[in-house]
């Protein structure tokens, strides 16, 4: 049984994952489909990757019932990557797998816990599975319940990603930083979990944002601040690039 690692970039950087993981001395074995990234074990934390399949292992397929029994004899939460080919088999081996909930996560609530693997279909007779994925969400792809009426962008879903990811948070009594902070999406996640935000940045923030409770606005070069003399806060969020 061949152990493999599988990588899952982040969409349109593919490249840069193959160069990253190349930098690392890993010995990648090609592509499957454009989504996943095989390579030699052991398994390394790549920026550019989503998931990694820390764990993979190709096993046969003599039919999908059989398939099935295999992989809920690994573990019971799998995802589907679906195949370049194959797409029908592979659905239908879905289709025998215990239920898992691909609902969007409800920020602030907590990431799912349960471990999850991922497998797809290398042809007709042959599947990759890796009972061990490093996201809790499947295939390193976070889907949140979006508020399309409150913050001043888009850019909140990055921090929610962050934060869930890191499963952690701040609260009350937290100070935070936020540098580049216009026009207040990340802010508004910040003052939204009750801490304290000193929003750095030279563009103006949403009026919305600058005036919930606790925001501080500084019309500001994030490179100006001078440790010495702001302070300590616990946390740094910045999206300046």
């Amino acid at each position: 049984m061949a152990q493999l690692v599988g990588y899952i970039p982040a969409v349109g950087f593919e490249a840069e994952l193959e160069r990253e993981l190349a930098r690392a001395g890993v010995r990648l074995r090609g592509w499957h489909g454009d989504r996943l990234l095989l390579a030699d074990p052991p398994a390394v934390d790549p920026a550019w990757a989503e998931d990694v399949w820390v764990d993979a292992r190709e096993l046969p397929v003599p039919s999908i019932k059989q398939a099935a029994r295999t992989l809920k004899a690994l573990q019971r939460n799998w995802a589907l990557l679906t195949p370049p080919a194959q797409v029908r088999r592979a659905n239908l081996i879905a289709q025998q797998l215990p239920h898992v909930s691909m609902k969007p996560l409800a920020f602030p609530d907590r990431p799912p816990s349960a471990s999850l693997g991922g497998w797809t279909l290398l042809d007709a007779d042959r599947m990759l599975a890796s009972p061990t994925t490093r996201s809790p969400f499947p295939h390193g792809q976070a889907r949140f319940v979006e508020d399309r009426e409150t913050p001043p962008n888009r850019a909140y879903l990055k921090l929610w990603e962050a934060l869930s990811l890191l499963d952690d948070r701040p609260g009350p009594g937290d100070l935070c930083l936020d540098l580049g902070a216009a026009p207040g999406g990340w802010t508004w996640v910040l003052a939204s979990l009750g801490a304290r935000v000193v929003a750095v940045d030279k563009a103006e923030l949403a009026p919305q944002v600058a005036a919930m409770p606790g925001v501080e606005s500084r019309r500001d070069s994030a490179f100006a601040l001078d440790p010495k003399v702001d302070g300590p806060v616990d946390w740094v969020c910045s999206d300046v690039v």
